[in-house]
């Protein structure tokens, strides 16, 4: 008999089986409609008469037991052979279902008894109970004092080791208090590990407060609830821990100058000093946060910041002074740890196995997290809305995964008083970014027009309602979210921009009514200056079109879209989406240029010195285009979705990409639920199915060679394009690989090659999240 057969809980669910065959079994009772299998559960016991393949003269047998507490009480019947011979019948992954034996019920069995979901299975009569603080300390298993260097540098590691495991997600339950030391720092009589842990403790506290102000995180990003009776009795006030610190430090700074190997000794001050220097930068962040940003609270932060990233290559140089984990143990440190210390007090449905991190990549972790946080103090830098979100944009791309560094930057840049780097009104700071996006005269404070009450009360109409509506500061919010969520977000958020497009050409209707009347009353600069005012509108698609593309282009990053997605998917961005973003952007360019010109030509009327005019028209000449590096991008963006489009197409007209079977699948409604959210805006206006199906079959008329061909030459021109930038990032750069790799593939395939093949390339994403490399098989 198998050992697991002895277990109460199989010995009741094999009784339960028997008596269902013993039923069935019985002549006449197959088809009989009254047979129901009894529900089982962890602590069921049947008994005899429950049982129901028991005769009568058993049961009396088994009566005349009872007393005498004799076996079988309870009627088992041994069917492990049969179970097995029944287990043997089913593939890995499967699982039986009957009517009263479903998937729910199959999952909560496969539960029961793992030690990773089933709390009690953790353990057995015979363990002992974890130890608490108190009970270690007794026990003599807990030292307060005189701790070795050795064992400082273990139990510091291992607090670093929580840290990251608590902001990637997991319980402070299951990771950072399992240190005891932490339950009662107060208690411990050794300076440094009373400073460290003191210090542990409130940075607990700080992180919390940020991450919830800046609320920016979701349930996988981070456990913001824990045992809070632990934090709130902390002795040691925020203030007084870098003093704690310093001063540990001191002492074993003095120490070390009396040691012939001080080397011990300087790991455990370089680990005292990365603390007080990074627990210094994240507290000072939460004080800017509730306040404003001024140029010394980040000045201060930036010095904390550089010298926790000087002390890294020496506490990585030093960990294997520390003492190590016991191999094959939950314990991150020998001492000072119980880690099933909160299992108990866990709900039913909490992971119950949590693996904390090793400690290089702990250490590895936290250097990437202060270069994150320097980089993220850049946005105060930022004054106009256009360079914020394409600064939160690139931020996401870069650190998206970091949820503590994702909240101080939304922390820094909307302060808890909802005010834009604490000072800026977001009327004001929305105001400011029109202009710095196109420089409507109507918002030129020394402009005539500025002062119009007419025109005052249509601007600050349309200001309002785009803060009541929230989109625009939304749009940052959104992209402030680990990149999952944006997707699921972005999807909602896009139809509140057709609203906003709506007051938009209010607006501009109205400067064009007043331009006229301006006209007709001879006032042609006026007329002039309000001609151009379509910039409200170019403003707000301009916006719009951002939250499209990158909402369509994250499913290639999520891996949401099969392949045979793929060809509709690059051809939305390539025919319609990115050309209406290269429209507003050049119609914008258009505008300055206008109004530079029409400014030249007021200062040539009124007779201003051609030596004072050259600089100036040299300067302006300079700003007529601002946004050309940004148009060449999506150029070559536009080059790189077209060449996908046209490459698929040939793919799939040669029969070389894998199509689901009709009866399982639906293009058209594929197709409606992938542009769902953009259904409902009036600007781009909505695509059906059928006129992309048109658009498909036309290009694919052509042989596939010659398709090939066209999709090789917009590889090329994407090429072309991205080696035209200068400076390119490291984006551009991996954009261009890719450009090159497949215009030589499209060429091979244009020539003929494997051309009776109907194997479906290999579509690499490794060197772009966005466009992968096709590889032929």
């Amino acid at each position: 008999m198998n050992p697991i057969a002895n277990a109460p809980v199989f010995q009741a669910a094999t009784a339960a089986a028997a008596a269902a065959a013993a039923w069935l079994n019985t002549p006449g009772k197959e088809d009989s409609e009254e047979f129901v299998v009894p529900n089982i559960t962890e602590s069921s016991q049947w008994a005899m008469e429950e049982a129901g393949f028991l005769d009568g003269e058993i049961q009396r047998t088994v009566r005349s037991n009872e007393d005498y507490g004799e076996y079988p009480r309870y009627g088992w019947v041994d069917i492990t052979k049969e179970f097995f011979e029944a287990c043997a019948e089913l593939n890995l992954g499967e699982l039986a279902q009957d009517m009263l034996f479903g998937l729910f019920e199959a999952m909560s069995a496969i539960e029961m008894m793992d030690p990773k979901m089933d709390v009690g299975m953790g353990y057995n009569k015979n363990d002992a109970l974890p130890h608490t603080f108190e009970s270690a300390v007794e026990a003599g298993v807990l030292k307060l004092d005189n701790l070795s260097n050795e064992e400082l540098i273990g139990t510091f590691d291992a607090l670093f080791a929580c840290i990251v495991s608590w902001l990637e997600g997991n319980s402070m339950d299951q990771v950072l208090f399992t240190c005891l030391y932490l339950h009662q720092p107060s208690s411990i009589k050794d300076k440094s590990l009373r400073s460290f842990c003191h210090a542990i403790r409130n940075l607990i506290v700080i992180i919390k407060n940020i991450i919830i102000i800046s609320s920016v995180n979701e349930e996988e990003d981070f456990q913001l609830y824990g045992n809070s009776s632990f934090l709130a009795a902390e002795d040691c006030q925020p203030t007084a821990v870098p003093t704690q610190l310093k001063e540990a430090e001191d002492d074993l700074v003095r120490i070390s100058k009396t040691e012939k190997q001080p080397e011990s000794t300087m790991a455990v001050v370089h680990r005292l000093r990365f603390m007080r220097h990074f627990y210094q930068s994240i507290f000072q962040f939460d004080c800017v946060m509730a306040s404003a940003p001024t140029e010394s609270s980040m000045n201060e932060i930036y010095k904390n910041l550089n010298a926790s990233l000087e002390l890294i290559p020496q506490i990585k140089r030093s960990i294997e002074k520390g003492i190590q984990p016991i191999p094959n143990s939950d314990s991150p440190n020998p001492i000072g740890f119980s880690p099933r210390i909160h299992d108990r007090s866990q709900p039913p449905t909490f992971p119950r196995n949590v693996k904390i991190r090793d400690r290089p990549t702990s250490i590895q972790f936290l250097e990437d997290l202060v270069h994150r946080l320097k980089y993220a103090c850049k946005v105060v830098r930022l004054r106009d809305y256009y360079s914020a979100l394409n600064f939160f944009i690139e931020f996401s791309k870069k650190s998206g995964q970091c949820v503590l560094s994702r909240s101080v930057l939304q922390g820094l840049f909307i302060s808890n008083r909802r005010l834009i780097f604490g000072t800026i009104p977001i009327k004001d700071f929305l105001w400011d970014s029109v202009r710095a996006f196109n420089s409507p005269p109507v918002l030129n404070p020394k402009h005539p027009l500025a002062s119009d009450p007419k025109i005052q009360m249509h601007l600050d109409t349309f200001f309002r309602y785009c803060i009541s509506l929230n989109t625009f500061t939304q749009f940052i919010r959104i992209c402030g979210f680990n990149r999952a969520r944006q997707r699921d977000k972005l999807a909602r958020f896009v139809d509140s921009f057709d609203s906003i497009q709506v007051e938009a050409a209010r607006l501009d209707s109205h400067m064009t009514i007043m331009a006229n009347e301006k006209a007709a009353e001879g006032n042609e600069a006026h007329a002039t200056a309000l001609k151009h005012s379509s910039q409200f509108a170019t403003w707000v698609l301009y916006n719009c079109f951002r939250a499209m593309l990158l909402y369509l282009m994250s499913g290639f990053e999520l891996e949401l879209y099969s392949v045979h997605e793929f060809m509709y998917i690059y051809w939305y961005p390539h025919e319609l989406l990115i050309s209406f973003m290269i429209s507003a952007l050049t119609r914008t360019e258009n505008n300055l240029l206008v109004q530079e010109e029409y400014a030249e030509h007021q200062s040539k009327l009124q007779g201003i010195n051609s030596k004072n005019r050259k600089p100036k028209l040299k300067k302006n000449k300079k700003q007529q285009k601002p946004y050309r590096q940004e148009i060449v991008y999506y150029h070559a963006l536009s080059n790189m979705c077209g060449g996908f489009y046209k490459a698929l197409g040939a793919l799939t007209k040669d029969g070389r990409i894998r199509q689901p079977m009709p009866k399982f699948d639906n293009e058209e409604i594929r197709f409606n639920r992938r542009f769902v959210p953009f259904a409902t805006l009036t600007s781009p206006p909505p695509v059906s199915y059928g006129e992309f199906k048109n658009i498909r079959e036309h290009m694919m008329r052509p042989p596939s060679s010659e398709i090939y061909a066209i999709a090789a030459k917009h590889f090329d021109q994407a090429k072309n394009v991205l080696e035209s930038i200068q400076n390119p990032e490291q984006e551009i750069l991996d954009m261009l690989h890719v450009a090159k790799v497949n215009y030589v593939v499209m060429n091979v395939l244009a020539k003929g090659h494997q051309k009776d093949s109907k194997t479906q390339p290999d579509f690499d994403f490794s060197k772009h999240r966005h466009f992968p490399i096709i590889k032929l098989n």
